[in-house]
């Protein structure tokens, strides 16, 4: 049983239900028939066929770029605290603040990229 037929049964609204997905269908434009959702899959896929190494070199780039700073995070704190030494607590400070800024905001372009170009038609 589905979440939208427990509602369905425990409301008693099968009829209206159904017209307001109906409803929410057309005003969304997206009340296509199988042969039309298939077409509109292969012309994004024809539309953004470019963008797919740049977007996965982008992606390894700064997934890369992550994981040393993170390791590199992980290394400073370790030495910093066991062997007492300032210098390396002050580079995972520093690295720690760099990947609470620019790396989020970095991935955050990444996914909308990766994502979002090439959607309109």
């Amino acid at each position: 049983m589905s979440i939208w037929s427990g509602i369905k049964a425990i409301f008693g609204f099968d009829g209206v239900g159904e017209s307001a997905l109906k409803i929410v269908d057309k005003l969304a434009g997206t009340d296509w028939t199988p042969k039309e959702q298939a077409q509109f899959i292969l012309d994004h896929a024809n539309a953004t066929k470019h963008q797919s190494p740049t977007r996965r070199m982008m992606a390894i780039l700064i997934t890369i770029e992550w994981f040393l700073l993170a390791n590199t995070w992980l290394i400073a704190s370790i030495f910093g605290r066991i062997l007492n030494i300032d210098a390396c607590m002050l580079l995972a400070s520093d690295v720690s603040a760099f990947l609470q800024s620019d790396i989020n905001l970095l991935i955050n372009g990444l996914m909308a990229f990766y994502f979002l170009i090439g959607m309109k038609k």
